[in-house]
């Protein structure tokens, strides 16, 4: 998988698949954290190549709906130090993908339209891992390389998949067993503690699933919000000792919108949780899910991970690869 570099863009009209995916509210971007973690790819690109076409998908709108325009993208774009650029043509920004059958349905002939845009493809959306026009047939059409970021997040979670620092510990929250049971079954295999909670505790039992020795499944609170405080006790511990640790999902039910610090309500112990892998002696922690980091964002912890640790762009996209070693969109850039 080639690498964009300075040598690659230059002269060139890149088109730039970026993870412009982000939750919007009222016309505005709410959280803004993907779309950051392009930017060193974004302005390598504008520095070196002769345009950039920015291309993404903005939520499922079934259709041409206003809502999921990209005009919020563009906005955000503008007043972070793009200004200039949008107005002189260097960037251009294409609207909600998605907005096109033919992006969905993997249609050859919308790829070969996209690909009129430019004479190098370069992806730098990692959570978008799904088989799409514009992440695995797009790239087929023309020269192509994995972004900065795109690159760092393949190179992390391999080495995490293949050569984990021991003790290897693996937190999984959440729901959608049929989406977590692979990489929990996987991980365990390297991993000397997996914990599990969130919705996936309920589902697991009534589902009778046999899990390995290591995979420990919490106890939830008697309204099946929250795990127990037994049980973030008895994590601790084993979270502390850790010298890697990846985790994804929150442990309870997460209200973002009613979140305080003196008021966490079913979220507590996943903020107890948080707490304690900051303060644990691990060399490496991995961290992904919308909202895992959407989270941390809101009960200001998410530049202290990012400090401490690797934050995934991509949460889906984070348990495939760590359950199957690649991804479609990888592959394509083969």
């Amino acid at each position: 998988m080639d690498v964009v570099s300075v040598q690659k863009i230059s002269g060139k009209k890149v088109i730039l698949r970026y993870d412009i995916d982000v939750p919007i509210d009222g016309g505005k971007v709410t959280d803004n954290f993907r779309l950051k973690m392009g930017l060193d790819t974004l302005k390598l690109c504008l520095e070196n190549a002769t345009g950039v076409v920015m291309i993404g998908h903005v939520g499922r709108p079934n259709g041409k709906d206003p809502n999921f325009s990209v005009a919020p993208i563009f906005e955000w774009l503008k007043t972070n130090g793009f200004a200039n650029e949008l107005e002189n043509g260097k960037l251009k920004l294409l609207e909600n993908l998605r907005f096109e059958s033919g992006e969905e349905n993997c249609d050859l002939d919308y790829a070969k339209k996209l690909a009129e845009y430019g004479d190098l493809y370069v992806n730098e959306a990692f959570a978008a891992y799904r088989p799409a026009a514009s992440t695995t047939i797009l790239p087929t059409l023309l020269p192509h390389a994995a972004g900065l970021r795109f690159t760092q997040e393949v190179e992390k979670l391999t080495k995490i998949r293949e050569v984990p620092k021991k003790p290897f510990v693996v937190i999984i929250g959440g729901a959608k067993v049929a989406d977590k049971l692979p990489v929990i079954k996987v991980l365990a295999q390297s991993a000397d503690a997996v914990l599990v909670g969130g919705k996936l505790v309920a589902e697991i039992r009534e589902q009778e699933i046999e899990l390995l020795a290591n995979v420990m499944v919490g106890k939830m609170t008697e309204d099946g919000l929250d795990i127990a405080e037994s049980t973030v006790l008895a994590w601790e511990n084993i979270i502390r000792g850790a010298k890697e640790i990846v985790w994804n999902g929150p442990v309870g039910k997460i209200d973002i919108g009613q979140l305080t610090i003196d008021n966490l309500g079913s979220a507590k112990s996943t903020y107890d949780l948080a707490q304690i892998i900051l303060q644990s002696s691990a060399e490496s922690v991995v961290v992904g899910g919308g909202d895992t980091v959407g989270f941390l964002a809101s009960v200001d912890l998410l530049d202290k991970f990012e400090t401490h640790g690797f934050v995934s762009t991509g949460g889906g996209a984070m348990l495939k690869f760590l359950s199957d070693g690649t991804l479609p969109t990888i592959q394509a850039l083969l």
